[in-house]
């Protein structure tokens, strides 16, 4: 796993869980609305991260569903350097619906760079997300269980050819055998939740 998948993760989570009130509390550092601690906690983390903000009145809101761009501004913050390269990605247009004033247009372009590899491994593909069969990347459609875990899988280097059986089925598979699933048990074609998508990103420090 990237170094700084681990750095950055490993301090958001420690702060996160330092901050964690005793059982039975129902807040963790200004979240009001979640209940779950493990869930808090991992809330906690990308916040300290950057990655994904509360909203007015200290909520998260952790049933409320993420679209496809907002996962990718989320997968952007465990991208090596990805922050540091995001203005090389604002005034280019990767996919005819992510025009270059559209606000994630630089999260969505970084992360389906097919050239975003290590230093001296510039041929290899590994953009992370990919768009539709009409050519489109759709920012505002919720994005699948499914098609989450499999951009989370491609930040850990895996690739399609690493999976066996239809997609997302392998990705699934190899998901949950790797830990990255812990704690999310809803179905590869069910939207993906805020909640949820806390649990994933936090899940990479177990993989």
């Amino acid at each position: 796993m990237k170094r700084r998948i681990l750095s950055l993760l490993l301090a958001a989570c420690v702060s996160a869980s330092l901050l964690t009130l005793p059982a039975g509390a129902a807040t963790v550092a200004g979240f009001n609305d979640i209940s779950d601690h493990t869930t808090a906690a991992a809330a906690e983390c990308l916040r300290l991260l950057g990655a994904m903000d509360g909203y007015a009145g200290g909520a998260f809101r952790p049933e409320g569903q993420v679209t496809r761009a907002q996962f990718c501004k989320m997968a952007t913050f465990v991208i090596k350097d990805g922050e540091s390269q995001l203005s090389r990605y604002r005034t280019v247009t990767v996919f005819p619906d992510v025009k270059p004033s559209h606000w994630a247009a630089a999260y969505i372009n970084l992360a389906s760079n097919p050239k975003r590899g290590a230093a001296g491994d510039e041929k290899t593909d590994n953009s992370i997300i990919k768009g539709f069969m009409d050519g489109k990347f759709h920012p505002e459609r919720v994005v699948s269980v499914g098609q989450a875990v499999t951009i989370l899988m491609r930040l850990l280097g895996y690739t399609d050819a690493d999976m066996g059986g239809i997609w997302p089925d392998g990705y699934m598979a190899e998901a949950a055998a790797v830990g990255l699933t812990d704690g999310v048990a809803t179905p590869a074609s069910e939207p993906l939740i805020r909640g949820a998508a806390a649990r994933l990103f936090v899940n990479l420090l177990r993989c």
